[in-house]
């Protein structure tokens, strides 16, 4: 169990909450699907950390990100006009060009240019890799490393990227992704014949081995199945919200699930699915054979049990909820709350990624914080956001002179993988 003090600087994201300030200023954002950006249509309303913001695509296809309040009078400007590369707000016709320059400002009588460099455009830096719009929410000269892991460096047909908007706290959902013990319970409906994930079902108390790493740890769940042989699943947690999850079956590739927090209650559940080896098919990878059927919605409301469907419970179904393996995990993420009370939780040895989780992000929030107080980080001028990368591509020069922590970890070499192994095999050797 967790004090309530820090359950709460673990969960709360917005406003100055120390683990939202951590995440933004040392991290890349996940903000929208690219495709969902077209060129020179309507701009996309983003909420991140409790905060609005609008993504457009121009012409020439860059991509811009802003505040949604425009700087005159707090008009939306998802409401604006594309022209020329650039935003023009309807209220009173203020323009602003993709990387934010303030281009017009009609309404001023005179010194016109002169003004336009004083207005306080707040805009972000903004780049597209793995089907993702990236944005860096940070304060200072210098942006973060990208998170380029390797399936954003493949072929667009080798990955599918997909989101969900989920009513639970950032927190839920990335603890979810990591809890190994609840793959043969809550799923063992849609993993039967699913290759060897399936065996996650066989033996219901994995053994866990922990290895801290540079990006944060990797883990390993290991279930003895006979006197000879045990299954072993190797997922990595990368910070601050990535997990690397294991393919379901023997391929080269895998899943990076993320939780994004929208507030303190409220997230964007991503998924990636990849493979190294092959172009992967949409509906093999969702379970549909429609598209548009994703993503896999919670089916129902709190009061009717999140549409649980009890018939099919009693027909051989364990969950209740056959749309998906993610419609399974969102609706137990949904039914903890808002934002899940961990003082009154009773752990047990199931748990103990989870506990390591909680232990490093704890650590890693308040070492920032205690390089806030000594002001290691310099203050950027108040009203101004600088442009750390105003195309989509940083430079080298660029990315050198970033100011994270974290931008030593090299994430393309982060994999994670499942399989079989004689029991007296280290499972380090997969």
């Amino acid at each position: 169990m967790l004090k309530p003090e820090d359950n709460a600087l673990l969960t709360l994201v917005t406003g100055d909450a120390p683990m939202g300030a951590w995440m933004k200023q040392n991290f890349w954002i996940p903000a929208a699907l690219s495709e969902k950006l077209e060129s020179n249509e309507a701009p996309l309303r983003v909420k991140l950390f409790g905060e609005r913001f609008i993504a457009f695509r121009t012409v020439d296809g860059h991509v811009g990100f802003f505040d949604e309040a425009c700087p005159h009078r707090g008009a939306s400007l998802a409401l604006a006009r594309q022209e020329d590369n650039a935003l023009r707000c309807l209220f009173h016709g203020w323009k602003f060009h993709v990387k934010g320059e303030v281009l017009e400002v009609p309404t001023q009588t005179n010194d016109a240019n002169a003004f336009c460099k004083t207005v306080p455009l707040k805009h972000y830096p903004a780049r597209e890799g793995g089907g993702i719009v990236w944005v860096w929410l940070g304060q200072g000269r210098h942006a973060p490393r990208l998170p380029e892991f390797e399936f954003m460096t493949l072929p667009s047909n080798h990955f599918v990227t997909y989101k969900q908007v989920a009513n639970f706290n950032w927190l839920q959902g990335v603890e979810t992704t990591l809890d190994s013990a609840h793959v043969g319970f809550l799923h063992r409906s849609h993993i039967a014949g699913m290759g060897h994930i399936a065996h996650a079902a066989k033996e219901l108390a994995p053994v866990y081995e922990v290895e801290e790493q540079a990006y944060g740890f990797r883990y390993a769940g290991l279930r003895n199945l006979n006197t000879t042989s045990r299954y072993v699943r190797v997922n990595s947690f990368v910070y601050p919200w990535f997990g690397v999850i294991a393919p379901r079956d023997d391929y080269q590739g895998g899943a990076v699930f993320f939780t994004v927090p929208i507030d303190d209650e409220n997230s964007t559940y991503w998924t990636v699915r990849y493979r190294m080896d092959q172009a992967i098919e949409r509906d093999a990878v969702t379970l549909f054979s429609d598209p548009a059927d994703w993503p896999p919605k919670v089916p129902g409301a709190a009061k009717d049990n999140w549409g649980q469907d009890r018939d099919l419970m009693r027909n051989g179904h364990f969950s209740g909820f056959p749309q998906h393996i993610t419609t399974e995990d969102l609706v137990i993420c949904e039914s903890q709350g808002g934002i899940v009370d961990r003082s009154k939780e009773f752990l047990n040895t199931g748990d103990i990624a989870i506990v390591r989780l909680r232990r490093i992000l704890l650590r890693e929030v308040r070492s920032f914080m205690e390089r806030q107080k000594e002001k290691e980080l310099a203050p950027t001028p108040k009203g101004q956001i600088l442009d750390a990368c105003p195309d989509r591509v940083m430079s080298d020069a660029l990315a050198h002179q970033a100011q994270s922590p974290y931008d030593h970890i090299e994430y393309g070499a982060i994999r994670s993988k499942a399989g079989l192994l004689p029991i007296e095999q280290d499972w380090r050797s997969l």
